[in-house]
């Protein structure tokens, strides 16, 4: 059976026909794409190893992750990530911040990790942000993780005297307009770096995740297309997506694939779970769905399951999405399971990509509902797939 077949029950034609081939292609093949990334990781150890050893330990240092948009979140979620699993402290910063107030952000006196996530790597705010940056502080160390080895991040970064550039698997330098297997494996090989002492048990983790979602992709797209076909039928205007730790960066990507992939005919916003109680929870409606990516951290699980039963007993023709623990009891109008058995140090990130996956796929159901040609939502041109009009100014 083909990938299609066997991830969406349908046929790539289907795909095709509605300019979707790309998108459906790269949220599908996924595992495949983990699957590389696993032996990269086990290939890579000594140097992201002897990297490290230059840089020295990390509590003296500042350590930035960044990016824009999407690329943005991964260093959001990687923040989130190492913190529960290895207690390390980081910032994330899009490069948009950077390079329009550099001052705000960058300190010449405080040595300092730069890490920066791309897809394409010629975003003009993220080259401006490695330039800035190495024209401000004084003891500089740079990673790019990137999906493309010829970008001009990549080039930029193989040539720094303190640099290292981790090229992704070929395949995930998505050709669809918005970032899918990019996002999911940039931000385990971020984990992964930082975690680099255990990347053995790491890459047996990602092949587990890979099986997983392999085994999971069909009941997930089948929920995912019924959710969005059920909203655009239903007339579903606002999507609302909530998470807490590590999730909320996940949940900021949520939103951002459901505005890119629907050309903005669903509204789409993000919020920590508890924080939508202190005014966003007034974009709540009939013409509202909401998607809670609850935790499979206890403590932190208890927060975002308050908020989820609340807005399911306060709903009024809304729709209430839960993502959470297969072992979960928590009540929704749909419930989207995850598993975290079986891993050794990726249980948070593998619950976070099972969730991940599945709002992808929610998005492009939802852009294929719209009629929409979810390869190029925007055919218009206000909105491409690596970001123009961007002036970056000498600093």
């Amino acid at each position: 059976m083909s990938l299609f077949s066997n991830f969406y029950g349908a046929d790539k034609s289907f795909f095709e026909s509605k300019t979707c081939i790309n998108t459906s292609t790269e949220i599908a093949h996924q595992p495949e794409m983990w699957r590389k990334l696993s032996g990269f990781l086990t290939e890579s150890q000594k140097e992201i190893a002897d990297f490290f050893a230059k840089i020295g330990p990390l509590s003296d240092k500042r350590v930035i992750l960044t990016g824009a948009g999407s690329s943005g979140f991964v260093g959001c979620a990687v923040s989130g990530f190492i913190a529960q699993i290895a207690g390390i402290h980081s910032e994330a910063i899009h490069t948009p911040d950077i390079c329009s107030a550099p001052e705000t952000f960058l300190f010449p006196d405080k040595p300092t990790l730069l890490v920066s996530f791309a897809r394409s790597g010629n975003s003009p705010e993220s080259v401006g942000t490695v330039e800035y940056t190495r024209k401000v502080i004084k003891n500089l160390y740079e990673i790019a993780i990137v999906c493309d080895s010829g970008s001009k991040l990549s080039v930029a970064t193989r040539d720094a005297k303190n640099g290292l550039v981790l090229v992704m698997p070929e395949g995930t330098n998505d050709k669809g307009f918005a970032m899918t297997s990019s996002v999911s494996t940039m931000i385990m090989a971020g984990v992964a770096a930082f975690c680099y002492k255990d990347i053995d048990k790491i890459a047996a983790d990602i092949l587990l995740l890979a099986n997983q979602i392999e085994k999971s992709g069909p009941s997930l797209a089948k929920s995912a297309k019924i959710c969005a076909d059920i909203g655009v039928k239903g007339d579903i205007e606002r999507a609302w997506f909530l998470g807490s730790g590590a999730f909320t960066a996940l949940a900021k990507e949520g939103a951002l694939k459901m505005m890119e992939l629907t050309n903005g005919a669903i509204v789409a916003g993000h919020n920590n779970a508890p924080e939508f109680r202190h005014g966003p929870k007034t974009v709540l409606n009939s013409k509202t769905v909401t998607v809670h990516f609850i935790s499979n951290r206890e403590f932190t699980a208890k927060y975002d399951v308050d908020v989820l039963n609340e807005l399911y007993s306060q709903r009024d023709g809304n729709k209430v999405i839960a993502i959470c623990d297969s072992a979960s009891e928590a009540q929704a109008d749909l419930i989207i399971p995850y598993e975290t058995n079986g891993y050794t140090i990726m249980a948070d990130v593998a619950a976070g990509m099972q969730g991940l996956v599945f709002m992808q796929l929610l998005s492009m159901y939802a852009s294929l509902a719209l009629n929409i040609t979810t390869d190029n939502p925007s055919p218009s041109g206000l909105v491409n797939r690596v970001v123009q009009g961007v002036t970056v100014y000498p600093l």
